[in-house]
């Protein structure tokens, strides 16, 4: 009788084993952010999450003294989270480098073509938190479309430098060359809003409600600021004018053709 008990035991637990053992996940998977994360690392600890990144590079991170992930065993990568502003250098220099693939992995030759910027849904397990960062382990990803390019984060790194510096004609001009290609949704509503930003300072705002629809469109949240922004611009756009004028002198090159011609009769009256 205790024999036939202890393999009904055995029975009930095999599968469970099993399913750990696979590296397939037994709980309900919690669908959230990288960003989220880093952010709360021991909150997910040896929980099972699921989030969008962008792939950077393969990487050599490990830590055999503290966590599991040794190089004979893992391989590593880094990638960012999805809804980084990476056309910012010091978002593009916050890559999170704790990812980890197991080389018994049956996609781990997917992670070796991998493409700079491809944007992937990654599954995974936290299964340490050590100096404050989550070391995950990678047990299945799926690619996503949609991915930002070089030239992409090349048009909308000058764009914001120009509103920065209230260049607003030239940020549009550089913005408006950032939507081209099959950039991600998330990416196409910061261009949409920072449009409608240079076209409320320069009081065309029947164009920045037009993109402010069109970032909201795109939007799966809203902050708060986008909000009141967009409120203003439809209900007092003239607080958004742009009315600060700086005195510049005007360079030689750029000095009106007739002053050129002014300069030389002079000097012919003078002799």
């Amino acid at each position: 009788m205790k024999i036939e008990l202890a393999l009904a035991m055995a029975a009930l637990v095999a599968p469970l084993a099993g399913a750990q053992n696979s590296g397939k996940p037994v709980e309900k998977v919690v669908q959230t952010t990288l960003d989220d994360i880093r952010q709360h690392p021991d909150a997910y600890k040896s929980v099972w999450v699921q989030f969008p990144v962008q792939f950077c590079s393969i990487g050599r991170v490990s830590n055999p003294f503290f966590t599991q992930f040794v190089p004979s065993q893992f391989a590593n990568f880094y990638a960012w989270s999805a809804e980084q502003p990476i056309w910012r250098e010091k978002e593009y220099d916050d890559v999170f480098g704790t990812l980890f693939i197991s080389k018994e992995n049956e996609q781990l030759n997917d992670i070796y073509d991998l493409g700079l910027y491809q944007r992937i849904n990654v599954t995974g397990v936290v299964r340490n938190v050590f100096q404050s960062k989550p070391w995950i382990e990678v047990i299945s990803f799926e690619p996503m479309p949609g991915a930002v390019d070089t030239p992409t984060l090349a048009h909308m790194f000058r764009g914001e430098s120009h509103m920065q510096r209230r260049q607003w004609n030239r940020a549009i001009s550089e913005l408006s060359l950032a939507s081209a290609g099959d950039v991600p949704q998330t990416v196409l509503s910061k261009v949409h809003e920072d449009l409608a930003v240079c076209y409320l300072r320069l009081g065309e705002s029947d164009q920045a409600v037009m993109h402010l629809e069109e970032a909201k469109r795109m939007q799966t949240t809203s902050s708060t600021e986008f909000d009141e922004l967009y409120r203003t611009a439809k209900n007092s756009p003239e607080l958004q004018l742009d009315r600060q004028v700086e005195a510049v002198e005007v360079g030689d090159h750029e000095r009106p053709m007739w002053e050129a011609f002014e300069d030389a009769s002079a000097v012919s009256a003078g002799s």
